[in-house]
């Protein structure tokens, strides 16, 4: 099965740290429609907005409606800490939310059972994953197990420390629960999808194996100093995911869509002269 991973597209109307969060994502789009039509599954893990304004999600309705990316294609929106609940709850008519009112729901896919989570705080940058949520992915994780189905848990925020101090700051503040909760269905659980971090990021966490792309629009970067608020963002390329998920493996590849143009290419004939 091939997925397509996108996270952070930040649609606002005016410029983010320099960069038009609307064109990027526009052309993320035309990358994937033109490269990825054959994609079983696009998903984007949140951060849909920036400041969570009903015109941005308009915004973002125009430019779905104008895609190609329709049916199984169309790109399943979950939201971050930059959404609010409501608000897009009310622009997406269709939006799946459980009976508490999360926005969270589960897909049968030909790879197995994608869990969309809800990992957003109101209000807050950090994510949570409270008691509620909890008791509702492990009746989803023992349903999957007792159907023999790999489960693939998609969610905004890191569920693990990257050892990034403004990252970890606002990642999942009761992470240990929910790596708790993890560890027991590690038989179960195939891999972790998620975004919020903007910067290309892979690993494991609890014997799970996790990956998350950068944001389409502005990038961080990755240090290690442990000063809480210290960011690194520039002119770096933006990027989304192309995953190939089989029974025996999980293959992740990051797709710098905007390089796109500087890529040269060569046919060989004769594979020996190497």
């Amino acid at each position: 099965m091939k997925l397509v991973h996108i996270s952070d597209i930040h649609i606002n109307a005016g410029p983010i740290l320099g960069h038009d969060s609307i064109a990027n994502f526009k052309k993320c789009l035309a990358y994937v429609e033109a490269h990825d039509h054959d994609a079983d599954r696009v998903v984007i893990t949140g951060d849909l907005t920036h400041y969570g304004l009903e015109e941005s999600y308009r915004e973002l309705q125009v430019i779905l409606e104008a895609s190609s990316l329709k049916g199984k294609l169309a790109p399943r929106l979950m939201i971050g800490n930059h959404d609010n609940r409501e608000m897009f709850a009310s622009m997406f008519a269709e939006t799946s939310r459980d009976a508490a009112g999360f926005v969270q729901w589960t897909e049968e896919t030909p790879a197995g059972l994608f869990v969309y989570m809800d990992t957003v705080d109101q209000g807050k940058h950090s994510g949570r994953y409270c008691q509620q949520r909890m008791d509702w992915l492990r009746a989803v994780l023992d349903g999957a197990r007792a159907k023999g189905q790999r489960a693939y848990l998609f969610m905004h925020h890191n569920p693990v420390r990257v050892h990034v101090a403004n990252a970890d700051i606002i990642g999942i503040i009761d992470e240990r629960a929910l790596q708790a909760l993890l560890s027991e269905y590690k038989d179960t659980v195939a891999h972790l999808f998620f975004g919020h971090c903007h910067y290309t990021l892979s690993g494991a966490v609890c014997g799970i194996p996790y990956s998350a792309p950068r944001s389409t629009n502005h990038t961080c970067w990755p240090e290690f100093s442990g000063e809480i608020n210290r960011m690194g963002y520039g002119d770096l390329a933006p990027n989304y995911n192309v995953c190939f998920l089989n029974e025996n493996s999980t293959v992740v590849h990051s797709i710098d869509f905007l390089e796109a143009d500087r890529v040269k290419w060569r046919i060989d004939t004769d594979f020996n002269q190497h």
